[in-house]
């Protein structure tokens, strides 16, 4: 062969050998069907969602859409904070908006929180720790969305549907408008990430003409709205029998996407972009062009002689995904119900369905209500609802259960303010009755006291502080009820209208460095003390300093919030009443006495060293110099106490 047609051959030979796989995978076929395997993902694309920059506000608004299809469904929610420089958080209003019933776990630890909700459709797995209060009535998005802006700035808001965790940060969001307003599919980036209750659709299939035992798991990320560089940690756990299996793990995304995979089986790794592994996280490797299309995936996974495709996704922009599958080798495994349209039955959730047993108090009667459509939405039948008194029974009204009864029938124990019973529930499910306690507390005998005191031996009440001074608060309750929590939820002082209201407390937080919470009195009353700033102007002469308190009877998940006040006369540092308080008056009388001493000595002394030493003359012959000496050193000291005191007081 001639050597300069030799290149041109090689060339040649080596796009056929390019194009062959081509070729083949043209001719791939394969029928993607649901497979029995799991994946779970976590993304911060919402529906619609905004995020604002609000710096300088002293309280920030975030707002949740939830849409559930389901009529009770469960949400983990997580406040979180980062605290920089021992700055406190700001005070924070959460707002939650929700379709249908809710069964909540609730956190935010050390975040000043007040919470809005429908307790109607809001059930909290255990009390949520903060302020809580009911949520209006609104019918629209915009009407919640004008209440929220009147309450303070809003930081963030987004609509999402089902979801089963949320996890929503407070710092502040960097490079983002001054103010909020809804987008659709927005990308909420560091501020808000969530998982949904829907699993992802996973399907796979057996490619043909191919041969082997090699398996594909293909996952493709789609774009985002928004092409900022972001990681997306990949976790693949796979079941085998025995040894690592023949596999390999496709990632396909947007080019702004790198992966960080932890499997727990060696895979050949295929991806876009670079990745790394969680035990090397800083070893980035290079990865390959890849199609972005199910065909253009499916003809990659067939031309790398996988001749299974045990898995394959597609997921919108994650930050997170995690896929389980239950098996692993050459034989594909179909979903237990491929074609269900109809969720499988499930057995009766009995611990959530009491604890929508809560108790409302009025009128020396206790009622409590379960809807019908509730109790079949949970899968449970319940066959008799009864109190302690299995005589007193619910009535079947239409679409729901009710149990009521006077506080002075159905084996209620009734003591001073507290009226409590068990409500007993048999269920279809179950051979032996749940109960639940349940009580009603009287809070209308329950009285509030506020107390000023300037030490902290808690002895004297005042109903006067002085601007600079220290004072200490306490708070009580009575008569003491053990069946109430009790917290110290916020306190402020009210110096008037031309004054910003100084914040105390916020969410049971100190507001600041000035105020400390003291441990509490031993019979059980709130204490806390501040420092009131020494110069303000104009001069404050009264104050309103008002405390709220939570009350949460142990049984009940809605706190209820009483507010108790008393007025205060600010005093001028120094000052009292209009005059000079006791020791200036006395600091100053001292001072002008030994100045006057000393000066009287020095005048003395100088006298008897300046006169002539061998004539004594008259008294009257030094009269005169001594006068006019003396009427100098007396402009002296008249000029050195030219205060506004000793002036005032010589005229």
């Amino acid at each position: 062969m001639d050597r300069g047609t030799l290149p041109q051959a090689v060339a040649l030979l080596l796009a056929i050998c390019s194009l062959s796989p081509t070729n083949l995978a043209e001719t791939v076929h394969c029928d993607l069907q649901p497979v029995d395997s799991e994946v779970t993902y976590i993304t911060s694309q919402v529906t619609n969602g905004c995020v604002a920059q609000v710096t300088n506000a002293a309280l920030e608004v975030h707002i949740l859409f939830l849409e559930f299809s389901k009529e009770v469904s469960t949400l983990d929610l997580t406040l979180q904070t980062s605290r920089q420089n021992g700055t406190r958080p700001r005070e924070v209003l959460l707002i939650l908006s929700v379709s249908k019933n809710v069964f909540l776990k609730f956190q935010a630890p050390g975040v000043p929180v007040r919470l809005a909700y429908n307790p109607n459709l809001v059930f909290f797995q255990e009390p949520p720790g903060v302020n809580t209060t009911q949520l209006p009535p609104f019918t629209t998005k915009s009407q919640l969305l004008k209440w929220a802006d009147t309450e303070g700035l809003i930081a963030s808001a987004a609509e999402l549907n089902e979801p089963k965790s949320i996890l929503l940060r407070l710092d502040q969001a960097l490079r983002e408008p001054s103010s909020c307003s809804l987008e659709a599919h927005k990308d909420m980036g560091h501020t808000l990430e969530w998982s949904p209750h829907t699993q992802a659709s996973v399907r796979g299939c057996r490619l043909e003409g191919v041969a082997g035992h090699k398996e594909a798991y293909i996952l493709r990320v789609l774009p985002g709205p928004e092409s900022w560089p972001r990681t997306v940690t990949v976790k693949v756990e796979l079941s085998c029998a025995s040894g690592d299996p023949e596999a390999v793990l496709i990632l396909q995304g947007p080019p702004y996407v790198s992966w960080l995979i932890d499997a727990n089986h060696t895979m050949q790794i295929w991806t876009t972009g670079k990745y790394s592994f969680k035990i090397f996280p800083e070893g980035n490797i290079s990865g390959y062009d890849l199609p972005d299309t199910t065909q253009g995936l499916l003809e990659e996974a067939q031309r790398l002689n996988a001749s299974v495709v045990a898995s394959f996704v597609e997921l919108p922009l994650a930050s997170f995904v995690s896929l389980r599958a239950r098996s692993c080798g050459s034989e594909l495994r179909p979903s237990p119900t491929p074609v269900q349209t109809i969720p499988p039955r499930e057995g009766c959730n009995q611990e959530l369905l009491l604890s929508l047993i809560q108790p409302k108090c009025s009128d020396d009667v206790m009622t409590l209500v379960l809807k019908k459509d509730l109790i079949s939405t949970l899968r449970c039948t319940i066959m008799n609802l009864t109190f302690w008194d299995s005589s007193c029974k619910a009535e079947d009204r239409d679409d729901q259960l009710v149990l009521r009864s006077t506080y002075s029938k159905c084996g209620m124990k009734v003591t001073e303010n507290v009226v409590s019973n068990e409500v007993v529930v048999n269920f279809l499910s179950s051979s032996s009755p749940q109960r639940k306690k349940v009580q009603c507390i009287n809070m209308d005998s329950l009285s509030l006291q506020l107390g000023l005191y300037l030490s902290p031996h808690f002895l004297q009440t005042s109903n006067s502080i002085e601007l600079g001074q220290q004072g200490f608060v306490q708070v009580s309750v009575s008569p003491s009820i053990p069946e109430l929590t009790i917290q110290l939820d916020s306190c402020q002082l009210n110096l008037g209208p031309d004054m910003e209201i100084v914040e105390l407390i916020q969410s049971q937080a100190a507001k600041s460095s000035c105020v400390s919470l003291m441990s509490p009195s031993p019979g059980g009353d709130m204490r806390f003390s501040f420092l009131l700033r020494g110069h303000m102007v104009p001069m404050p002469t009264t104050g309103i300093l008002s405390c709220t308190v939570a009350l949460r009877p142990r049984t009940w998940s809605l706190e209820v919030h009483r507010t108790v006040s008393m007025r205060l006369n600010i005093v001028s540092p120094g000052l009292h009443d209009k005059g000079l308080v006791l020791p200036a008056v006395l600091g100053i009388t001292f001072g002008a006495f030994l100045i006057g001493a000393l000066l009287t000595a020095a005048l003395w002394y100088i006298y008897l060293h300046t006169r002539h030493p061998s004539k004594r003359e008259p008294v009257v012959a030094v009269a005169a110099p001594a006068s006019s000496e003396s009427s100098s050193t007396n402009h002296s000291i008249g000029s050195t106490q030219s205060t506004p005191c000793s002036t005032s007081s010589m005229a």
